[in-house]
């Protein structure tokens, strides 16, 4: 057991330095931080790349750089002139969304800050990298992954500035980095930790006295709202299953989207239990969940331009005496009956219910479902981005514009009609998985969950992350633990809805 009175305890301590920062702006050289210096590559050419910087400093710079026989692959060098401090970082060279690398840049350089006594530093735009989007991925590369040790001895920077054309969404910024990390907290956590009595009481904590309405539903309410799909994932666990819907009032009331996220705070797969190894990185099958709370709380901080239900389903999927058995039919909150043919396809039996009451309680115009829901969304697709399907192709070329601006990768699968029939099953209304000659995993899962919002007025893509969640090999994300992709998708989609 975890000694805490509160979940707060071990909340990491980056996260409560970035409560505290006050991010200034800029528009010189700093005198008494260092001075962050974009470094690109151009065969044996390089280029400095900061704003602030003249001809002459930039000439000089470069000098001193060839003078010591510094090379990009080396990623940092620190150099002093005239009395003022200069950080160059290499910069990431894979072609890719240019709001990537620069959010690449800012992880690199507070690694790189991370090894300096000096723990100051200003960030200028550059001639093809915002200044914000380095920051931001300089505020979540001071997450250290101590939440959870004994004791943490990582010193924070002091004081940040930016030098931006344009910064008018600074603390916006700010707002989001925060998000992000606690994102990748509770991805982190052991599910010990964050199971979901844990969500329950966090969500009660950050929103019950919050201008936002919360709902928060346990195995009772449950049953009696007939949510007999995502209940038969907890039949095996000790901890009871919770739903948790948040709503926030948006600058134009009139419109309404949904996020929803997969909250399985840990998949042993049930009676078709999953084989040991790897194992214990089923503690991150609760990423999408995570996700959708991380913006929950962004926009508790900046009101978003219409309403949003942020809204999760949070479960332990185990092994007991109550087990749900392969081969059981179970009546989901639609009305609609579902042939559990394999207990390890359970994220999609908790969304399915947790979709059809927030578009039925709530009736919103766009909903967004995003969970680790396939492993196979991995083969097609990789760690570098995330499988999404939709309803109408509408919404997909809307998703395509959010992810270029936000900088979080998705790919487009299609589902295919001639797939159609395979979530039908004999015995009931649906099954839960096709047979295995069918494959196409990820595209089946997104077919039984559109059966779940098919016959709502609404505009839905489900998003697949079980490839980037953690470990991701995307430019921009914390390779090691949780990446909290998908928050920044989720935050743009809200943002960009009425545009």
């Amino acid at each position: 057991m975890l000694k805490y009175t509160s979940w707060k305890d071990y909340l990491p301590k980056s996260f409560q330095w970035l409560s505290q920062l006050k991010v200034e702006t800029a528009n010189a050289l700093a005198a008494d931080a260092w001075n962050l210096v974009a470094v690109r590559s151009e065969g044996d050419k390089l280029s400095l790349n900061n704003s602030l910087l003249d001809t002459q400093t930039t000439e000089r710079l470069l000098k001193e750089v060839e003078a010591q026989g510094w090379t990009p692959g080396e990623k940092q060098i620190r150099i002093q002139l005239d009395g003022k401090k200069f950080l160059l970082v290499a910069q990431s060279g894979i072609k890719t969304n240019p709001v990537q690398v620069a959010r690449q840049l800012g992880l690199d350089t507070a690694a790189a800050l991370a090894k300096s006594k000096a723990k100051e530093l200003c960030i200028a735009d550059t001639d093809s990298l915002k200044a914000l989007d380095v920051l931001e991925g300089f505020l979540i590369g001071q997450d250290d992954g101590a939440a959870f040790k004994s004791k943490s001895n990582t010193e924070f920077p002091k004081k940040v500035s930016v030098a931006a054309k344009d910064a008018t969404e600074l603390n916006k910024r700010v707002e989001m980095a925060k998000a992000l990390l606690f994102t990748k907290w509770l991805q982190d956590a052991p599910s010990n930790f964050i199971n979901p009595d844990q969500f329950a009481a966090i969500s009660k904590d950050l929103f019950e006295k919050s201008a936002a309405e919360l709902v928060v539903l346990g195995r009772k309410e449950m049953e009696q709202l007939g949510m007999g799909s995502f209940l038969s994932v907890a039949h095996g666990a000790h901890t009871d299953p919770r739903l948790v819907a948040i709503k926030i009032t948006g600058k134009n009331p009139a419109k309404t989207v949904a996020l929803v996220g997969k909250g399985v705070t840990f998949d042993a797969g049930g009676i078709n239990i999953k084989p040991s190894a790897g194992l214990e990185e089923m503690k991150f099958d609760m990423s999408g969940a995570a996700a959708v709370l991380g913006a929950a709380m962004y926009f508790t901080a900046v009101q978003p331009p219409v309403n949003v239900i942020c809204a999760l389903g949070a479960v332990e999927n185990m092994l007991g005496p109550k087990a749900t058995k392969p081969g059981d039919v179970v009546t989901a909150f639609n009305g609609k009956t579902i042939e559990i043919l394999n207990t390890d396809a359970e994220g999609r039996l908790v969304l399915a219910d947790v979709l059809s009451y927030v578009c039925d309680k709530f009736k919103p115009e766009l909903v967004l479902d995003i969970a680790t829901l396939t492993g196979a969304v991995i083969m097609g697709l990789g760690h570098v981005g995330a499988g999404i399907m939709v309803k109408e192709q509408k919404t997909a070329d809307f998703l395509k514009k959010v992810s270029e601006r936000v900088g979080e990768p998705l790919w487009q699968l299609p589902l295919w009609p001639e797939l159609e029939s395979e979530v039908n099953s004999q015995l009931a209304d649906y099954k839960n998985i096709a047979k295995p000659s069918v494959k196409a995993g990820p595209i089946m899962g997104g077919l039984f969950l559109r059966e779940f919002v098919k016959d709502s007025n609404c505009e839905w893509a489900h998003i697949d992350i079980a490839g980037t969640a953690w470990a991701c090999g995307a430019t921009g994300y914390h390779t090691n633990g949780g990446s909290a992709f998908g928050v920044r998708a989720l935050v743009g989609a809200a943002e960009m809805f009425l545009s």
